[in-house]
């Protein structure tokens, strides 16, 4: 039975939604979305959570089998990386003698991916033996229908491309989520990365479970689709 230990890193800093790990949705802490689906999950068997921020810990410390350890300054900074947040949780946690094999970090930005949703991921990486599992949900446009406009010419090309084209006959796109990461511990030490080529594979997620909070047209669209459920 594989061991699987949750990273939610949630520091307190946020440029464009101050306090957002913090910040009630429907009620609850937005990081409370999280580790409520970390607890529910039946593969998880521990979680670390990871803040500068002395409200989110003190909200991790009420979830059971769940360790609220504080961040360093060094990684509480717009320049730390998730790599590095990852691999200081996995440290303090071997040195804490917390077993486990895999690693799957939950960002508190996706609160509408659930206990479901990690599960249904985890299954895929037993099911396929794999290295990693990454969360993806298809574009809500295709990026087809895009194009840079730094020149006129760029504009023209691409309006010739589109004669004729019908949106429902362009193949379907699917982008990262930001939503699960799950990534074998062994491969993560020695790569130092969450995302590889070989045997590493896309779980894909309903459009409305992948919400990721960045501003506030984001958390008031996840608020609006929790009121709704509810």
């Amino acid at each position: 039975m594989l061991k699987i230990l949750a990273i939610v890193p949630a520091r307190a800093g946020s440029k464009r939604l101050p306090k957002k790990n913090v910040r009630k949705l429907n009620g609850t802490p937005l990081v409370g979305y999280t580790l409520n689906a970390a607890t529910a999950s039946k593969y998880i068997s521990h979680t670390i959570a990871t803040s500068d921020c002395p409200e989110v810990l003190a909200i991790a410390k009420e979830y059971p089998n769940t360790t609220a350890l504080l961040r360093p300054d060094e990684l509480a900074s717009d320049t730390a990386t998730s790599i590095d947040v990852v691999k200081h949780a996995i440290d303090y946690a071997q040195e804490q003698g917390i077993e486990f094999d895999t690693i799957c970090l939950l960002q508190p930005t996706s609160p509408l991916r659930d206990s479901e949703d990690i599960d249904n991921a985890i299954e895929l990486f037993i099911a396929k033996n794999a290295k990693g599992v990454v969360s993806m949900t298809e574009c809500s446009h295709s990026p087809l229908w895009a194009t840079p406009l730094e020149t006129e010419g760029q504009f023209k090309q691409f309006l010739s491309t589109l004669t004729g084209t019908r949106s429902q006959d362009l193949p379907k796109y699917y982008q990262l989520n930001g939503a699960i990461y799950l990534v074998d511990r062994v491969i993560f030490k020695q790569e130092g990365k969450l995302l590889f080529e070989h045997e590493f594979y896309p779980f894909i997620m309903s459009s409305e479970n992948s919400v990721d909070i960045d501003t506030e047209i984001d958390f008031l669209t996840a608020e609006l689709i929790v009121k709704n459920r509810i």
